[in-house]
């Protein structure tokens, strides 16, 4: 594998050095694959060296350092190359990271630090369509202007990818950032004005914004399946028990204890502590979801579950029912109508 004139000048240049570091990480890491560093240094380091030289050839030495530490390090541990879970920071080095020559010239050290974060936080959480969020940060690249931005940006794509717990957070950061960059990143039209669609969001965790555009979904289509038996890659070894709690819902499986958290975009499971005394106090009891057998009934909507109606339950809070069965392991959300 060859690397480019600027990325190969600089390895020339320190090769001493950088043999020195190659040979601590072998005493550090016993497994330390040689290769496929090497073939990670090729891949994946030299665009990020290339795109930097292309704009500010005279930053290029001190960021193929900071890359090459960095990378030393991710590849050692597991978390980059061949010997990782998913090729995720592969990516995200190879095809994200040079699209911000400008930062990577003048912050090297944080922008490839937050975007391999970001790399492994994103992989560990089940169910998180990773190569979406890759594909809408690369999209979203060009309202870049500073590490801030980075940040809101790759926080609000992971919501919207399946972060469900970053909502609060991500209209938070969207709310700090140019109106046109935070509608591109929220999915929402040009001519849509911020305070609107933020508002439409705050009201109900199901709305997206192409509902105002597409006819709006009804709660039977509105719906998310979370968990499966461990033993086919799920989670759950004995079929959940689920308690609503504060705005999203407590889960029990067996000794095992986690914390719920749904929208429009995906649902996530967090770990938790047992806590069934946060449940929220519900002004509209009246018109509260119920089962008819193995009917579920949401306002003027039915909902046929294809499930015996035997041991069927139901949690709610004001937007999301979650109903769990004895005969599956999986928890089915469903969105409430709003009022």
């Amino acid at each position: 594998m060859s690397i480019s004139e600027p990325f190969a000048r600089v390895l020339a240049a320190g090769r001493t050095q950088f043999n020195a570091r190659v040979a601590e990480a072998r005493h550090r890491y016993p497994t330390f694959d040689a290769a496929a560093f090497a073939a990670f240094l090729a891949t994946r380091v030299d665009p990020v060296v290339c795109s930097v030289a292309q704009v500010l050839p005279e930053h290029v030495f001190s960021v193929a350092l900071v890359a090459y530490d960095m990378a030393l390090e991710l590849v050692a541990q597991g978390l980059a190359g061949p010997g990782a879970r998913s090729d995720l920071m592969d990516r995200v080095w190879s095809e994200l990271a040079p699209k911000y020559p400008q930062l990577l010239a003048a912050q090297p050290l944080e922008l490839l630090g937050a975007l391999s974060n970001a790399a492994v936080s994103l992989g560990k959480v089940p169910g998180v369509r990773t190569t979406q969020w890759l594909a809408d940060m690369v999209a979203l690249s060009h309202h870049v202007d500073s590490m801030a931005c980075l940040r809101s940006l790759g926080q609000i794509t992971a919501w919207r990818c399946g972060f469900a717990h970053y909502r609060r957070g991500a209209l938070e950061a969207a709310d700090l950032l140019p109106e046109s960059t935070a509608l591109a990143a929220v999915g929402a039209g040009p001519d849509a004005r911020w305070e609107d669609v933020r508002a439409r969001f705050a009201a109900d965790p199901w709305w997206l914004p192409q509902s105002d555009v597409q006819p709006q979904l009804r709660p039977t289509e509105r719906c998310v399946q979370v968990g499966q038996f461990t033993g086919l890659g799920g989670t759950f070894s004995q079929p959940p028990r689920v308690w609503a709690s504060g705005e999203g819902f407590g889960v029990q499986s067996a000794d095992r204890c986690l914390l719920l958290m749904a929208d429009a975009f995906g649902a996530v499971l967090l770990p938790s502590e047992p806590d069934e005394s946060a449940r929220p106090r519900l002004k509209d009891a009246a018109h509260a979801p119920q089962l008819r057998g193995a009917t579920l009934l949401l306002g003027d909507d039915s909902i046929a579950l294809d499930l015996p109606p035997d041991g069927l339950a139901l949690a709610w809070n004001a937007h999301t029912v979650a109903v769990t069965s004895p005969y599956t392991f999986a928890i089915r959300l469903f969105a409430r109508p709003c009022p």
